[in-house]
């Protein structure tokens, strides 16, 4: 198969059940340190910027050609920082509305919103984690106010339990209110963690 590496072409022969990750670890082993991939094309077509999450999926043969473009960690970093930044202002909206459906019981739509909303939340903080460690700048290293910001993860952490059960307990207003009160200003302090990182 035909790979072109920042315009530099090599062959990679590909078997018969061979995927777009089991390609994409062989070209990262090859790779100095600090570089990484950050974007590919697959038969001239770009792929977005979450390819790696359905690469075991995508399966390849000795036809395909693949464009990768290779950066430094520094600059993937604030490329998924900023990809993040989008993603921080839905959330938000995503639980304010989540709070409003519950208040107003419309319990069905709320729940279903609210799991999602929580899946969200786990992919928010997860592109953080690697945005922050991208940056040399791991999540549990950074002090926010002279407080741990892992310390600020494991309060989000309670919250969502304190609020888990209140759902369980089907008292609509409270969890309205613990949503309103406690989740979304939880939430709303990770953005400080951009005025950080962006320095």
């Amino acid at each position: 198969m035909q790979v072109t590496i920042n315009g530099e072409m090599r062959e990679y022969y590909i078997d018969s059940v061979g995927t777009l990750l089991d390609l994409t670890k062989s070209i990262e082993e090859t790779l100095p340190q600090g570089k990484f991939i950050m974007g590919l094309a697959l038969n001239g077509k770009q792929l977005d910027h979450l390819w790696y999450q359905t690469a075991d999926k995508v399966y390849l043969l000795n036809e395909d050609t693949l464009e990768v473009s290779i950066g430094d960690s520094t600059l993937i970093g604030r490329e998924a920082l900023k990809n993040s930044k989008e993603q921080f202002q839905k959330l938000l909206d995503d639980f304010r509305m989540i709070s409003n459906s519950f208040r107003i019981k419309e319990e069905k739509e709320a729940n279903s919103r609210f799991v999602q909303g929580i899946e969200n939340l786990q992919y928010f903080i997860k592109l953080l984690e690697d945005a922050a460690a991208l940056l040399g700048r791991p999540l549990k290293q950074i002090i926010i106010k002279e407080e741990a910001f892992s310390k600020h993860l494991d309060d989000i952490a309670l919250i969502l339990d304190l609020i888990i059960k209140t759902q369980n307990q089907k008292d609509w207003v409270m969890l309205a209110d613990n949503i309103e009160y406690e989740m979304l200003p939880a939430i709303e302090k990770l953005g400080l963690l951009y005025d950080i990182l962006e320095i």
